[in-house]
């Protein structure tokens, strides 16, 4: 069997579900970190960046996937050190190579969720019954992760909050 369909094979997979969270804190696993390069646009200059896929339950127990962009661009270098204060790997007033990034595959953390409504809605924050609502009604609603904090006592001693602005 080859890795690709020609024109008259047979599709039998079905579609799988799209679980979109409440906003609200979640623990969140990290279950993929793919590297690769954003092109740029009008706001922000080409950089490589880390794509992180977060694993994290619904209220059902649901697996819900979630990702997220680490640009490395000194202009969001805040969310790098969030995000790897979140897994412990960066201590407060001690520099870390990017690359740290990786060793956080597998890791959990707290994330904070928040809803998106599409375009029509300049991707504005929605609250959790306007994104139920949405839902409802079938429009479109992106969950986005708004913060990374770490999930027990043995990293939160890793720098204080206040260092990230969150």
């Amino acid at each position: 069997m080859s890795d690709f369909f020609n024109w008259n094979d047979n599709v039998t997979a079905d579609s799988s579900e799209f679980i979109t969270l409440m906003p609200g804190k979640y623990f969140g696993k990290v279950s993929k970190i793919d590297k690769k390069r954003w092109e740029g646009n009008g706001k922000m200059n080409g950089c490589p960046y880390a794509e992180v896929t977060i694993e994290a339950k619904d209220a059902d127990g649901r697996a819900a996937y979630i990702k997220d962009n680490l640009f490395l661009a000194r202009s969001v270098e805040w969310k790098i050190g969030q995000f790897l204060h979140a897994f412990g790997l960066k201590k407060k007033n001690e520099p870390v190579r990017v690359d740290a990034i990786m060793k956080a595959l597998g890791k959990t953390c707290v994330v904070t969720v928040e809803c998106q409504g599409d375009k029509s809605t300049n991707y504005m924050a929605l609250e959790a019954k306007t994104a139920q609502q949405f839902l409802d009604e079938g429009r479109t609603v992106f969950n986005k992760i708004k913060a990374y904090e770490p999930d027990d006592a043995s990293t939160s001693s890793a720098s204080s909050d206040n260092e990230f602005g969150f």
